[in-house]
């Protein structure tokens, strides 16, 4: 048995590290002291490095040489550390807005109450703009949530503050960028209250956007977006397709919601206005906003040239991003028409992208401009810094907190997001994804393409509006390794795991591979551009205005630049529906993506995607995989598509009027973070196996606990034998599932400490419906392929469970419960589930054969268990049967035998010392007698006492 967590072993009791086995992430030294109020200096005298700053790109082969140290850098920002109690209460907050039994339910927050509440204390910015001050640095501003605090300087001065030399670095074939030479420094005094130095490298973004443009006629009795030729037939969507096909509702449509989409240019209104008059859509004219720091990118673009340089084949980067506006315009405008639309733009300022600026000010600004944020914009994560990932989290949880939902596109370069999409693939590509995707606390929007021979879904007639879809079309994930020409290119849906950002406690549903890190995308819509948007843009030769033949020219649109605004779109139907915002989508998309059945998902797999023969290594639907400078097959693997989740497509596209419709019947949460969900846990379907599980609460940190259990079970043949596993992770108080690690150890001999290895060998996802009955999905990464799903039922009556955490009615003995441990023998111990409202004691003993020795594999296992009846308030338990089962089949019913093999004598000293003398049977195989000095694993639970 192996008990693993994430806390400091110097957090746990005596005793509490007996089944530990490798500690995975131990509490460092404390932080220094955050600056006080009245300190009219910060002690230089020794100094704190900022980690997470240094960027892969800026080495040695890629420098250029030093920055001129008279530069002005204008647009520097400190992003600030809370302190722990801050931070923890922070979380704590969050947590709650999403709790309907707290009272803090979707209680939203402005900036500034965020800032009094949570933000950096007004002595720590005075410190901080003192001593910034103090090194010839000027201090511009102060975010509202007093988490961020903008300055400027020379880049001399900045990098004798900071302790850094700013330099030029340029890789193969990209632009000259400036960059830290070293992780920069900060007074240990401050090193409390800095957490990192912005923009000494600024992201650079880009729109993910595919564009083309056709010829239709305006005439309504014309088929226009089919069109077909003969028998074949090209189909493109227009907003009432998109309507039918994703099943919009019908009587909403984001009337008194606002969203906001971020960009770099205006739009020209008329292309909006003809957008509308040729779709049948009513959708409201943006307004436009200008960050008061941000720059005015100027009016917007109402025509091209067929010649030179810019033209209409190869606009400059302003029209670029005008295309990016007006397709994420029209896509949230003609989804939810009834809503108000902020276009919050920015161009460039220095070597500072415009998306910063809007980012900031759709987020930090009072009053919000919108509850709804929709960013189809990206940077790849591995040409980024740590510090960069960890800032926009943070301000990404601030939106959460304000019941901000935030959309953002999944990328357009498969699971190599640092490619340069729509180009030839290159021959050196590695994964990497959206950084602005990372933070748990935006929804990250991906691609689909309609699968392969759907095209019995569409009509070669158009109604009115161009529709001609007739209902939901099976869709694969979106890859289209080849452009127009049959020229190889990068061009897929952007999926994977961050490098950056851990795993929500609440990412928990079917296919979520395991902990990683942050999984992206979450949900999908249509990208391909062979199935595209339609749309309007003068500026693209694509007016939609009828010329003398009463023809006129469009655009199609694809990328995932589409599926963030349309997502965006939903979720203002969605909190026109509820009558408020709601704030983070994510936690409750996984709890209703953990029920295939109630037909929310369209699930995107092998199947759907038409593939035939699919291969991970091949280009196709089924993947996100690129192809070679060669070939469809050999390039960067990506990932496939599946059943349940997927790193390709998330939990599958949506149906959006039952998102709407089952969006309050979302599981009701089981806080898991309580000591009431201990005990014994059975599947009616497998015979004399069950699991014995315990939560430590607040083990990981304020409301997030840890699970810790043991499977007791059998071999895949009923000659195998007996086995048994443990499974350990996090879990949290506002998500009702989780999923953590499967581990096997062997090596181990019975009342030995020969030592034992423990490796992990799958994931199972924990789901409780209630305090009595959960579901759980099993998957082996050993090689074996077992996966499965169980039905568990308590076997002993709740005693403090309740589903929003422990009603307070133990009785001390129950609080016995739990795993125990004698330190001299090595990863063997109990679990222990003591139950006064019956009566009942019950325990699986995890432990191995008298002979095993550490090169024995799993057949070496042993596990028993014990039962009889316990007076509530008893201390003593005498001659306890100790059971022996044979003849199982893993996770299947059979023929199973069950006899007692000795008896045991159980004293518990405290609420953390026990004494277990056993007695086994001649024959038995195990000594005649022996004593076990049980010290409980963990903290012991508040309350207990003898």
């Amino acid at each position: 048995m192996s008990l693993r967590t994430n806390v400091p072993l110097s957090r746990l009791p005596a005793g509490a590290a007996l089944l530990l086995c490798g500690l995975l992430g131990a509490g460092g030294a404390g932080s220094a002291p955050a600056a006080t109020a009245g300190a009219p200096r910060v002690d230089e005298a020794g100094r704190t490095t900022l980690p997470g700053h240094r960027l892969r790109w800026a080495s040695a082969a890629n420098d250029r040489g030093a920055v001129p140290a008279t530069l002005e850098l204008t647009q520097l920002r400190l992003s600030l550390k809370r302190s722990p109690e801050r931070q923890q209460a922070f979380d704590a907050y969050l947590r709650e807005q999403r709790d309907p039994a707290s009272p803090n339910y979707q209680r939203w927050l402005t900036p500034s109450e965020i800032g009094e509440r949570f933000g950096a204390t007004q002595a720590d910015i005075d410190a901080v703009s003192a001593w910034l001050r103090g090194q010839g640095l000027r201090v511009d501003s102060v975010s509202n949530s007093r988490m961020r605090l903008q300055f400027s300087g020379s880049v001399a001065a900045v990098g004798a503050a900071f302790g850094t030399q700013l330099r030029y670095y340029q890789t193969a074939g990209a632009a000259k960028r400036m960059a830290p030479a070293d992780e920069p420094r900060v007074p240990a005094a401050l090193a409390g209250t800095i957490d990192a130095v912005l923009d000494l490298s600024p992201a650079q973004f880009e729109p993910q956007f595919r564009i083309g443009a056709r010829n239709a006629s305006a005439d309504a009795a014309q088929p226009a977006l089919s069109l077909c030729d003969g028998g074949a037939c090209d189909h493109y969507v227009a907003p009432g397709d998109f309507s039918k096909i994703y099943n919009l509702p019908d009587n909403l449509d984001g009337s008194g919601q606002s969203i906001a989409i971020l960009g770099r240019a205006r739009v020209y209104d008329t292309d909006i206005q003809s957008f509308g008059l040729r779709t049948g859509v009513t959708m409201k004219t943006p307004t436009v906003i200008v960050p008061p720091d941000g720059v005015d990118p100027g009016p917007a673009a109402t025509t091209c040239s067929t010649t030179g340089t810019p033209s209409c084949d190869d606009p400059s980067e302003t029209v670029k991003d005008q295309s990016e506006a007006t397709l994420d315009v029209t896509r949230a405008g003609s989804v939810a028409p009834g809503a108000d639309i902020k276009l919050i733009v920015s161009g460039h300022k220095g070597d500072v992208d415009g998306i910063n600026y809007v980012i900031d000010y759709a987020i930090d600004h009072e009053p919000l401009p919108a509850k709804i944020i929709s960013i189809s914009f990206g940077s790849c994560e591995a040409g980024n810094s740590q510090a960069t990932a960890n800032a926009l989290d943070q301000l990404f949880a601030q939106g959460a907190m304000q019941g901000q939902s935030i959309f953002v596109s999944s990328g357009d370069a498969g699971a190599a997001d640092c490619a340069d999409y729509f180009t030839a693939p290159a021959a050196d590509l590695s994964r990497s994804t959206n950084i602005l995707c990372a933070s748990g606390h935006v929804t990250c929007v991906g691609g689909t393409s309609f699968g392969l021979g759907t095209d019995q879904h569409w009509s070669s007639t158009n109604g009115p509006g161009y529709v001609s879809a007739s209902g939901y079309i099976p869709e694969g994930a979106w890859n289209e390794p080849r452009d127009a020409d049959g020229n190889l290119q990068v061009a897929a849906t952007g999926g994977g795991v961050s490098t950056y950002i851990a795993k929500p406690a609440w990412q928990n549903a079917p296919g979520v591979p395991g902990s990683a890190g942050r999984y992206v995308p979450d949900v999908s819509f249509g990208a391909s551009s062979k199935n595209g948007y339609f749309g309007c843009m003068a500026a693209s030769q694509g007016s939609c205005v009828p010329g003398a033949d009463n023809r006129f020219r469009f655009l199609i649109w694809g990328g995932t630049s589409a599926s963030a605004p349309s997502m965006a779109g939903i979720a203002a139907m969605l909190n026109q529906g509820r009558g408020a915002a709601q704030g983070n989508l994510n936690p409750t998309l996984y709890a209703l993506g953990s029920n295939a059945g109630n037909g929310i998902f369209h699930d995107v797999t092998v199947q759907s995607s038409g593939v035939s023969g699919c291969s991970v290594g091949t280009a196709s639907l089924c993947n996100n995989s690129l192809p070679s400078p060669s070939g469809l097959s050999g390039g960067l693997q990506g990932y496939a598509v599946g059943p349940g989740y997927d790193l390709a497509t998330g939990l599958g596209s949506l149906d959006a009027s039952r998102l709407i419709a089952q969006w309050g019947s979302a599981p009701v949460a089981v806080n898991l973070n309580q000591h009431g969900l201990t005990g014994s846990w059975i599947s009616s379907q497998a015979d004399s196996q069950g699991w014995l599980l315990e939560i430590y609460p607040d083990l990981a940190g304020p409301g997030r606990g840890v699970l810790f259990g043991g499977w007791f079970t059998f071999d895949v043949t009923a000659a195998g034998g007996v086995r048994w596993y443990t499974i350990q992770g996090d879990v949290d108080s506002s998500s009702a599932s989780a999923t953590v690690p499967i581990y096997l150890t062997k090596g181990g001999r019975f009342g030995s400490s020969q030592a034992t290895s423990t490796q992990s060998v799958g994931q199972v996802t924990l789901r409780f419906d209630d305090c009595s009955n959960a579901e759980l999905d099993y998957q082996f990464s050993d090689g074996s392929a077992r996966s499965g799903s169980q039905s568990l039922t308590r076997l002993t009556a709740p005693i403090t469970c309740s589903p929003s955490g422990n009603n307070g009615a133990a009785a001390s003995s129950y609080l016995l419960s739990g795993a125990w441990a004698d330190p001299a023998h090595t990863n063997q111990g109990l679990i222990l589930d003591v139950n006064p409202a019956q009566n009942v004691f019950f325990a699986a003993w995890y432990t191995f054969s008298t002979t095993g020795q550490t090169s024995s594999g799993p057949s070496a296992q042993r596990w028993f268990t014990l039962q009889t009846a316990m007076t509530p308030g008893s201390t003593r338990l005498d001659d306890v049967p100790i059971y022996v089962s044979s003849g199982g089949v893993f996770d299947q019913p059979a023929d199973t035998t069950t006899t007692a093999a000795g008896q045991a004598d159980i004293v518990f000293h405290s609420c953390s010392s026990a004494t277990l003398t056993y007695r086994f049977d001649s024959g038995s195989g195990f000594p005649s007698s022996g004593t076990l000095n049980l010290a409980r694993v963990g903290p012991t639970p508040a309350g207990c006492s003898l």
